[in-house]
């Protein structure tokens, strides 16, 4: 029975060492040492089987294996006799160590197993096995690939003297066939502070191809160099050296200030914002952070995450030093606080909370216009709390927006509504075709989070960790945001809708999709656009050659003079149509819209 299970275990292994085998009164145990050498992960495996016999055994009777050091079971005991089997004999679980073949010294692997007790009964063994050395012929092949990660700053794509090295950057391998496997390259790669040099050993013996990449959230750090417009490198053999990934960060200091907040306040709920800065550039800078509160929100420094370092009256005051997008700390360059409020019970729904704040203006600083913000929440019974926003919202439903206008800034909220943590939260976004994806710009989040391209336009926010609660157990932790910026392609005509929508993955459940915020490209400032109640727009106003009327439902339009007189007629036959007003003399004009369901006229200027 012993040599069967021996031979049956040294088949599922490339190599078996001999069986040692302990007797003592009615206990027999056969010790089977095996080593394997993983091909696909370069691993080298001793895996120990034990064999055991009761000669004399009964119905319930139990073994225990117990590791000496720790005083625990191992090996999936106890065993039971459940049948009343006499012999009894159990084949216990695998107890196995791995080494990397990267780390073996002169070809042979040192495993070092824990002291075990094995006992049935009155009968007991101890210290079975716990040490082992085997020799391995190393079935994996390794070679290097090197390069620097650092800021050039003199933009001549080439490490000298005054560029920055990058800490610390661990560039990422994978190949076309296994994606991501970052577990590959060697545990402890050489890197140097000083210029950004890195030194990885590679294992080629199994890969088809070879891709080197930059952790995917530098790309929301640092641009690219103009003479290094990609992430990643790619080639077919080993070694490699010069894999450099020059950068850049701008010496001029961009600070900026805001805050998140949940968007909307519940009457008498507590909830939490985070007024936060941010320096885009990598000079390092220092200052106050400066935040007011509406009087009547009760701010509770005990239940802050991040409390201010000093209040008078609504005023709360942060110190913050060393911002740069340098900076190696789990949000790159931000400066974030947490604090905890509550509306007074003077508060009613219907009410606005209002609340401002800025940070102290460095005198190198580029853009002073958003160095401050203000902005008021409005109080409702209640509210959808995984949303999204726009800034700006634009005018009327469409979200008009005039044309030269660039930038729009999109706030997730998402809020833990289940009946658990939520332990990973991620947000997948696909920007609008009209959005320039590479302009996107973090510039908040309620908690630690990595952002990674999925493709070229969808970005993923990953909360990993985040081990958000649930709203029953404490709704004003269960909220969280992430807040960013993108820029708008230029040249776009009249009318381009501009969309955006969120989807929420709580853990493994189904994703929670948000509402879609609109903008509609609108006419230059200063040109304005007629909306009437009835939902009939027409622009531009004043017009000088064309004017469009939309909203329409069919029928019939005029123009006419202010004396009544029809200067312009035609009919109708879907939801849009454009008058010429070229020949019109200089002056104000109604337009007269008319269909099976309404008459609307509107006022406007021809010059």
């Amino acid at each position: 029975m012993k040599k069967l299970l021996f031979l049956a275990v040294c088949l599922l292994s490339y190599t078996c060492v001999n069986a040692q085998i302990y007797t003592a009164g009615h206990m027999h145990i056969v010790s089977v040492d095996s080593m394997s050498n993983d091909s696909a992960g370069c691993t080298v495996w001793d895996i120990i089987h034990y064999n055991i016999t009761i000669d004399s055994s009964y119905a319930g009777e139990t073994l225990n294996i117990v590791d000496t050091t720790t005083g625990g079971l191992i090996d999936c005991s106890p065993y039971v006799n459940t049948t009343g089997a006499s012999p009894w004999t159990i084949t216990t679980c695998s107890n196995g160590r791995g080494i990397f073949d990267l780390n073996l010294f002169s070809g042979y692997a040192y495993f070092q197993f824990p002291p075990l007790k094995v006992t049935c009964g009155l009968d007991t063994f101890r210290y079975i096995i716990n040490m082992d050395t085997l020799l391995v012929t190393n079935s994996c092949l390794y070679d290097t690939v090197q390069g620097h990660v650092y800021i050039d700053n003199n933009t001549n794509c080439i490490n000298d003297s005054g560029d920055v090295g990058l800490y610390p950057v661990y560039p990422y391998v994978y190949d076309s066939l296994s994606n991501y496997v970052q577990h590959i390259i060697s545990p402890y790669p050489t890197w140097s502070a000083t210029d950004g040099y890195y030194l990885y050993l590679v294992q080629k013996s199994w890969m088809v191809d070879y891709t080197i990449a930059l952790p995917p959230y530098y790309a929301f750090i640092f641009p690219f160099s103009p003479c290094f417009t990609s992430p990643v490198y790619s080639f077919g053999v080993l070694p490699q050296s010069g894999v450099d990934f020059p950068l850049q960060c701008t010496s001029l200091v961009d600070v900026q200030c805001n805050a998140l907040s949940p968007g909307r306040v519940r009457l008498h709920r507590p909830f939490y914002m985070q007024p936060y800065v941010t320096n885009t550039g990598c000079d390092s800078v220092s200052g106050e952070m400066h935040f007011i509160k509406d009087h009547h929100v009760i701010y509770d420094p005990l239940l802050s995450a991040h409390p201010a370092d000093s209040v008078h009256g609504d005023t709360l005051i942060w110190n913050y030093s060393g911002l740069s997008n340098l900076s190696d700390s789990a949000y790159w360059n931000s400066f974030l606080s947490d604090i905890y409020l509550t509306p007074d019970i003077t508060v009613v729904v219907g009410d606005s909370l209002c609340f401002s704040g800025y940070a102290n203006l460095p005198l190198t600083d580029v853009n002073p216009a958003n160095n401050s913000f203000s902005f008021c929440l409005p109080v409702v019974y209640s509210f959808d709390p995984n949303s999204k926003e726009v800034s700006p919202t634009g005018i009327g439903p469409e979200g008009y927006i005039p044309i030269g206008h660039d930038t729009l800034t999109y706030t997730l909220h998402f809020q833990n509504t289940g009946s658990d943590v939520a332990e990973n939260i991620k947000i997948i976004d696909t920007l609008d075709p009209h959005i320039n994806a590479k302009s996107l710009r973090v510039l908040g989040t309620s908690h630690n989070m990595t952002p990674e391209w999925l493709t070229a336009n969808v970005v993923q926010f990953n909360f990993n960790e985040i081990n958000l609660p649930d709203s029953s157990a404490n709704e004003a932790a269960s909220h969280g945001q992430v807040q960013f910026s993108v820029i708008v392609n230029g040249s776009l005509p009249v009318g381009t809708p501009i969309k955006n929508t969120g989807y929420i993955y709580f853990d493994e459940n189904a994703p929670v999709v948000t509402n879609t915020t609109l903008n509609t490209i609108d006419l230059p400032s200063g040109i304005t656009r007629i909306i009437t109640s009835t939902g009939i727009v027409a622009y531009p106003n004043p017009a000088s050659d064309q004017l469009v009327v939309e909203n329409l439902d069919g029928g019939e339009i005029s123009v006419l003079n202010l004396n009544g007189t029809v200067m312009t007629k035609q009919l109708v036959a879907g939801s849009k149509a454009t008058i010429d007003v070229t020949n019109l003399p200089a002056g104000v004009y109604i337009l007269k819209t008319v269909s099976s369901t309404n008459t609307v006229t509107i006022k406007f200027t021809k010059y």
